[in-house]
Parts: structure tokens; sequence; C-alpha cells
């Protein structure tokens, strides 16, 4: 008889579930300690992390996946799972698409059924793809293997390709500590994706490294946090894909045409009035974290933010990517669909100085004095460095201090970043705090000023975290001499 575990909320796929033993390990999640392998899985979505795809590798390479997944509301990073074998069912019948275009076979097939499952109204050619899971710290012997399989088939990208961090700095890994047996599987990663023609941009950031879609324009990206400012910042259209469902992208052109491809989903369907005024990118990312936790799947629209930075848009779209899986938010006045009219019964939610305090806490786990500060998640733009730089200038760092940017951004302004490294700090490339091994590292104790950060560093790494603004880092961790 076939085992059935329900699931009563959302599971993230990168840090909810044990790879190596398939035991939900979600923090809050009401099924916490149940086990998913041989079982048949019905939940309602997955939230979070794009990468959390490569999971599904991981738990068959170790015999613990669940026979079949039952999926209340399509979502592209589940689907993926497919992809490993493991069957994908909705709980009503859809109608068949064919995809009819010169592509691998068993690519087109399961492009077919991400359409059928989802109920698509056919297909769409996108102009760009963004590839998320490279680092081998989320993706694994697992993912390696996938990727390596697929470069040996000698496939090239069709559409304009590029790609997330790794898991280090590719030209100063060895500063970072990262041990020798690491850097061979990582480069093995890079190797791979780069047979495919891909283009080397690693960093979470593609918008601002010339991957950058216009209103409308339809795309295929991974990485959630680039996923919500691509949609909400941009008006592009794209939805939150699994990290193995971009590759997959990339080869054929194609994605089904559903979700945030439609405009009928991209009206908001959550009213958020603010009622505190935001200071920082920290704050901006603290407020959509709440939001993300309290309605993982809504569209959100904000009223009582009078302006935005880039900066602080694109942390806002992270952090309620990696709390919830918002792919879209709008801002009054400020973003370009902001003016969509709400859905029937859209609900709406008051949100004060307590609600921020109180997300705040959740993401601070610690009150120590932190083994490193790492600041960088979303990459940093040539103006957050520039603030970087005003920040530290006449300071030396008292604990390791790392900040995180994309390799065409440090080429671009190194003057920039050598003022920042006056303090000892280092500006590195290629990779973040997230998907970088922190723990194997030696350090237990972590600084950020980065909701998403906070997030994953606690509960994919497995480190205390100290959540505060950047200013008040430099403050306290970095003394004037």
């Amino acid at each position: 008889m076939n085992e059935i575990l329900r699931l009563s909320k959302p599971i993230s796929w990168l840090d909810g579930i044990d790879p190596r033993t398939g035991v939900i390990i979600q923090p809050n999640h009401p099924e916490k300690g149940e086990s998913i392998a041989g079982k048949i899985l019905i939940l309602p979505h997955s939230t979070g992390s794009t990468v959390g795809a490569y999971t599904f590798f991981k738990l068959v390479k170790v015999g613990k996946q669940p026979k079949k997944i039952i999926l209340e509301r399509p979502d592209s990073v589940t689907i993926s799972a497919e992809l490993a074998g493991i069957p994908v069912e909705v709980p009503m019948v859809r109608e068949a698409h064919k995809l009819e275009v010169d592509a691998p076979e068993k690519f087109l097939r399961f492009l077919e059924k991400e359409a059928s499952i989802s109920g698509s109204k056919g297909f769409i050619k996108v102009n760009s793809v963004h590839i998320s899971g490279v680092s081998y710290s989320t993706i694994g012997d697992a993912g390696l293997e996938f990727l390596e399989e697929v470069s040996k088939e000698g496939l090239l990208v069709k559409v304009k390709s590029t790609t997330n961090p790794t898991g280090m700095d590719l030209r100063r890994w060895r500063e970072m500590g990262i041990s020798e047996s690491y850097a061979e599987k990582q480069l093995r990663i890079v190797k791979a994706l780069l047979s495919m023609g891909v283009e080397p941009t690693f960093t979470c950031t593609p918008y601002l490294v010339g991957n950058r879609p216009k209103k409308g324009e339809h795309v295929c990206w991974g990485e959630s946090s680039a996923v919500a400012f691509a949609n909400s910042v941009l008006g592009a259209r794209t939805n939150r894909e699994g990290g193995v469902k971009t590759i997959v992208a990339a080869m054929v052109g194609f994605t089904p045409k559903y979700g945030m491809h439609l405009e009928e989903n991209r009206r908001p369907n959550l009213l958020v009035n603010l009622e505190v005024s935001l200071q920082g990118r920290t704050d901006f990312g603290t407020l959509a974290y709440y939001v993300g936790s309290l309605a993982p799947k809504s569209v959100p629209r904000y009223e009582g933010i009078p302006k935005a930075s880039e900066a602080e848009l694109k942390s806002m779209g992270a952090a309620g990517a990696a709390s919830g899986s918002i792919e879209l938010f709008h801002i009054d006045r400020i973003t370009p669909e902001a003016t969509l009219p709400y859905k029937e019964g859209c609900e709406r939610v008051r949100i004060g100085s307590n609600e921020l305090k109180e997300a705040k806490e959740l993401l601070s786990t610690s009150g120590s004095v932190p083994d490193i500060v790492v600041i960088g998640c979303p990459h940093l733009s040539r103006d957050e460095l520039v603030k970087a730089a005003d920040l530290l200038e006449g300071r030396k760092v008292r604990v390791p201090f790392w900040l995180f940017t994309s390799r065409e951004i440090f080429e671009k302004n190194k003057d920039l970043c050598r003022r920042i490294e006056k303090s000892g700090a280092k500006v590195l490339c290629d990779t973040c705090m997230v998907v970088c091994p922190l723990k194997d590292l030696g350090y237990n104790v972590v600084a950020t000023d980065s909701a998403k950060a906070a997030r994953y560093l606690h509960t994919f790494q497995g480190l205390e975290v100290v959540f505060e603004r950047f200013e008040s880092l430099v403050s306290f961790y970095a003394t004037r001499s």
C-alpha cells in the first residue's frame, strides 16, 4: 500500500529537506521530522530558492526520493523533479501541448510535461535565460553529474544565458581558504557550463551585467531574487524557474506560457499598507521577508513607500522570494506595473514597526560577536560599492569582512575596490556568502545586512546570524584608524 504524506504548508527544497535522509527539516514546518522517502507526497507548492530543484537529484542518488509528487499549485522548481525521474502530477487533467523545435527529445518531453501540469497556454520563445545551480555547495555531486552528462552530449545554448554565483572566487579561492578538493569539483561545474556556451557572469544580478530585459519581454530565469527584480522592477516576464529547468530552457529556447507570463496573474492580490518609514536595504528586505512569510504565493502591492533605490528594490525582491515564493511585487508610483487592477477578493494588511521588529528578531539568531561580516546578497552594484568605500574610509576591520560583487563590476571599479580593501576588507567575485562553504571554512557566527542571506546562512549552512544594517556593522566591527 502506498503511504501518502500531505504537507499542510509549502516547503523550501533547498533548506527544508535533508537530502541525505529525505526528512523534513524546515524550521516551524508542521510536518518537520516526517520523511518523504518512498511516499506519495502532496504539497501546496514550494517556496524559496530555485536551486532547490537539484535536491531531487540528491535524493535520488541516495534512494530517499518520494515515489510521486502531487502539486496543488504548479511551480517550476517542483516540476523539475521530473528531470530526476520523480513523477509529478496535479489533481486535475490538463490540456497537452506539443513542442516541435530542433532540440533534445528528453528536454522537449519535459517542457511538454511542464506545460501539461501547469495548464499552460502553449509555449513562448524566451529572449534570455539565467541559470541557477552553479555552486558545488548547493548542487553537490548529483548536480555536477547532471551538468557533465549534458556537457558530454555537446549541446549548446540557443539564447543568451547568464550564470549564477559559484561556491568560490575563481581567482582568490585559496585566499578564502577553499580546499583543493572543493575547488576541483567547482571548476568542473564551471567547465561543464562553459562548454554549453553560457556567459561566465557568475552573479545573482544579471541585470547589472548586460542581461537586463525590457518591460514585457519574456525570459526564463532561475535565481529567485533576480526573478523578482525582473518581474517587479523591469516589468519583464518570467516564472520562478528551477535551476535544472533553466538548463533545459537554454537548450530549447522556449518555456511553457503560464504564471507570470500571463497578465492576469500579474495583478496584485494583496494590498500592503506600510505604516512605518524604511531606511536602507535592510529595512526593505525585512519588510519583504515578513510579507513573504505571511503570504508566500502572493503578488503584493505596497502603499506608503515614497521612494526606493534600485539597491533597496533588489533586496526587497530577494527577501520576499526567500521567505516565500514571491515572484512579483508592485509599489505605488515606483514599479512599472503598479497600476494593474487588483484581483477580486484582494486582501489587505497593515505593517508597522512591530511587524518589522518581529521579522528582524527571527532573522537574527545570535547576539555574539561574529566570526565574519558578509555583505552583498544580492551582489553589490557600483553605487553600493561607493557607499561601502565611503563608510570604510579611514577604518580597519576587526573581524574578517567580505563584500561580494560580480566579476564585471569588480573589473570596472578596481580603484573603488582597492579603497575598500585598504580597510582590511576583501571584495570577492564569482560567489556569495549563501553559496560558499562558510561553515567548512571554520566560521560559526556571521553578521550580514541581507534578509535573504540571514535566512539561508542559518537554515542551509547551519550558522548563527547577526542581522544588522550595514552602517551598524561597520560601526561595530571596523574601528577608526
